[in-house]
């Protein structure tokens, strides 16, 4: 890179660079044609670039064509700012007159415009930004690489700046709240399950689109398996319990409108199950089952405190079978310490024990060595 750099940006002059590319460009290691042939393309460029570099130097542009590149760089980087701040200041004048407008004819539905007017505007202006930075007069293509690189750059950070994350919390909440809606209003409107089943579907989708255009990730991670204990747990305890409690209590408590509805005349919604008893009483013997399930199974309190002791059992095992394995969990982490332990120890000794005897193996050569001095001395002074 130092090299090409020093080649491509010669302190003093460029002189003779056109012969450096025409008689030293050339790799002669290169053998394949496919090769050869990529090479001839780039050094068919490079020439290009600088014949029009050489040409434009050679004939510079006048006062006027100077002054003409000025204004249209000028009117496009003007058009483009006046796009942003038009669309700006259009949906906001459009907002104002679509809320007194409203406010006037009281139509709630129509605000929906709105966000319709903002998404097709957030669609259409990058393109006509592009538009125009392609009609910018450009004297040289490396220049014109400089300022689209400039902007593929200001692009990314301003993205990454300005992108909203994902609220996965707050997203769950309205997951919870509209089945909690389902629940309550199921009584009252036996096909609202359904409905319930095509928002879900479309808002997935929807928010799917969104969160891979127009959002990035979290800063803080979560845990798929933590969020959905966490969903189950808000949509059994509090929603679903309090919506079975209130539906006991409309159906029980409540009396039903005495204008509209299947239980106009009852004082209770409870009451039409008592009402179709006697109609199945009347009718004969076959359907005669169906009362005495009623009377013994549904009006008498000892099944209903037979159930709730059943449930309330099941509860209290599973409570206990969740203690016994996290007191196993925590035996198992105990053992799993004791054996790290042990090992631990045992790696310490057998260190040990290697030192032991290699001081002894030390301790052993150096008394072979003192006892195999003498003789040698003994010959010494005899050769003398």
């Amino acid at each position: 890179m130092a090299h090409s750099f020093g080649e491509s940006y010669r302190v003093g002059s460029t002189s003779g660079i056109h012969a450096i590319t025409v008689f030293c460009s050339w790799d002669y290691k290169v053998m394949q044609k496919r090769a050869s042939r990529l090479q001839q393309d780039n050094i068919r460029t490079r020439l290009k670039e600088l014949l029009a570099e050489w040409q434009l130097r050679q004939s510079p542009r006048s006062v006027c064509g100077r002054l003409w590149q000025a204004a249209a760089l000028g009117l496009a980087w003007l058009l483009c700012l006046g796009t942003a701040l038009g669309c700006a200041v259009a949906i906001h004048v459009f907002s104002e007159f679509l809320i007194q407008s409203l406010e006037a004819a009281g139509q709630e539905a129509a605000l929906l415009v709105l966000p319709l007017v903002v998404g097709l505007l957030n669609l259409g202006a990058p393109y006509l930004c592009r538009v125009l930075a392609a009609l910018e007069p450009h004297d040289s293509p490396v220049l014109e690489v400089y300022v689209a690189i400039c902007r593929i750059i200001s692009e990314k950070k301003l993205k990454r700046r300005r992108k909203p994350e994902f609220d996965i919390a707050r997203n769950v909440l309205e997951l919870i709240y509209g089945q909690t809606l389902t629940w309550l209003g199921v009584l009252f409107s036996p096909l609202l399950p359904a409905v319930q089943i095509i928002k879900l579907l479309l808002v997935f989708y929807v928010k799917k689109t969104s969160l891979l255009a127009n959002c990035q990730a979290p800063r803080r991670p979560w845990l798929a398996s933590h969020m959905s204990t966490v969903f189950l747990t808000l949509l059994c305890f509090p929603a679903f319990l309090g919506a079975a409690i209130f539906l006991c209590y409309a159906v029980w408590q409540v009396k039903p409108s005495s204008t509209c509805g299947p239980f106009r005349t009852l004082d209770s919604m409870y009451e039409a199950g008592r009402v179709w008893v006697r109609y199945l009483e009347a009718a004969g013997p076959r359907v005669s089952w169906l009362p005495w399930v009623h009377r013994y199974l549904v009006e008498n309190t000892f099944f209903v405190f037979l159930v709730s002791a059943l449930l309330l059992a099941v509860i209290y095992l599973n409570i206990q079978v969740v203690r016994g394995q996290r007191r196993v969990i925590c035996l198992l982490k105990e053992q799993i310490s004791n054996e790290g332990e042990d090992k631990i120890f045992l790696i310490n000794k057998l260190h040990s024990i290697y030192e032991r005897k290699e001081r002894e193996e030390r301790s052993r050569v150096g008394t072979t060595e003192e006892t195999a001095a003498p003789p040698a001395l003994l010959t010494d002074e005899r050769d003398d």
